[in-house]
């Protein structure tokens, strides 16, 4: 059923109606949404037909036209100086000059408080975290996909920041024209705006984690010999270095290892850690045991490789091979 006060916005618009009845209006409008709707739109179509705003007589509904036209313009410059802002916030301990320091610091920590409701427990231990190189002000929600986590800790602030700046150029433009009980529609789109940017983020996590845990989609692996607290990089084979038999068959042998349960990444190794990189930006740290032809990653996955796979690590380090 239509509201009945819809007949009186334009006279609401032009100041036209008594004292009273004015502040009835203004107070129904901010809880009526038909009515609200009403209004933006009687606001665009007099702001089309007034143009460049000829010398006419009702100064006020040019008055509130004019508002309409800079509060838009307004939020849309605050919001994009917001996202740009937000762009860098990660970098914002770098600043010495405390106000921008703080300004920058605000949407980086609403973000990474808002990240760690739905994240908190991809986060590694400290001492697990030292095997990662994250990258300056990121946040480590996604340590094993660099790429994601530089795009949360990137992408993420910017979005609060945004918000933040669009809100404030909202609650800055004319009241008579921006209903501030609007600002509840705002806030209600912002943290739906989050809430899909978050779906977004598991959604390529639960991807990349899915791929590492089946060993598929290995697109480069670095080598290193590792024994008594000291490790020797050996080398890096990438798909330019697959033209070789051996690296090839290193590639299949590996992703056919077969899983077997769990168990804790050693601290104490002595064998081959290998980092795995796989496409899509996963990034994976493995330990071969050549003594027990197990391989156990970050992660804790632990599975058996094969015989062949050890013996190619063997003489890629230059001993002898087993027979």
């Amino acid at each position: 059923m239509a509201c009945t006060y819809k007949s009186k916005l334009k006279d609401y618009l032009d100041e036209k109606l008594p004292k009273q009845e004015m502040k009835f209006m203004e107070s129904h409008i901010e809880s009526c949404n038909e009515c609200q709707k009403a209004l933006d739109e009687l606001l665009d179509k007099q702001q089309e037909i007034k143009g460049d705003f000829p010398e006419i007589d009702d100064d006020i509904l040019v008055s509130k036209i004019k508002g309409r036209i800079t509060g838009i313009r307004r939020i849309t410059v605050y919001g994009i100086l917001g996202f740009m802002l937000g762009l860098f916030s990660r970098f914002y301990t770098l600043d010495k000059f405390l106000p921008t320091k703080a300004m920058m610091a605000l949407p980086y920590k609403l973000a990474e408080f808002g990240l760690s409701i739905f994240f908190s427990k991809n986060k590694l231990l400290p001492w697990r975290s030292m095997e990662f190189y994250y990258g300056y002000g990121n946040m480590g929600f996604f340590p094993y996909n660099p790429l994601l986590d530089m795009l949360a800790s990137l992408i993420t602030p910017a979005i609060v920041a945004c918000f933040i700046a669009v809100m404030l150029g909202y609650l800055l433009s004319d009241k008579r024209v921006f209903r501030r009980r609007k600002v509840i529609n705002f806030i209600a789109v912002g943290l739906l705006t989050f809430i899909m940017w978050s779906a977004i983020l598991y959604g390529s996590y639960s991807y990349t984690m899915a791929k590492i845990d089946s060993l598929q989609g290995i697109e480069e692996i670095t080598v290193y010999s590792v024994a008594q607290g000291s490790s020797r990089w050996l080398v890096k084979i990438d798909k330019d270095a697959l033209s070789q038999e051996k690296f090839k068959e290193l590639f299949s042998k590996l992703t056919e290892a077969k899983k077997a349960g769990k168990n804790a990444y050693p601290v104490e190794k002595k064998g081959f850690e290998l980092v795995l990189n796989f496409t899509g930006g996963g990034r994976m740290n493995a330990f071969i045991d050549p003594e027990t032809d197990s391989m156990v990653l970050l992660n804790g996955n632990q599975y058996v490789v094969s015989q062949e796979a050890v013996d190619i690590l063997i003489s890629i380090a230059g001993g002898e091979t087993r027979e």
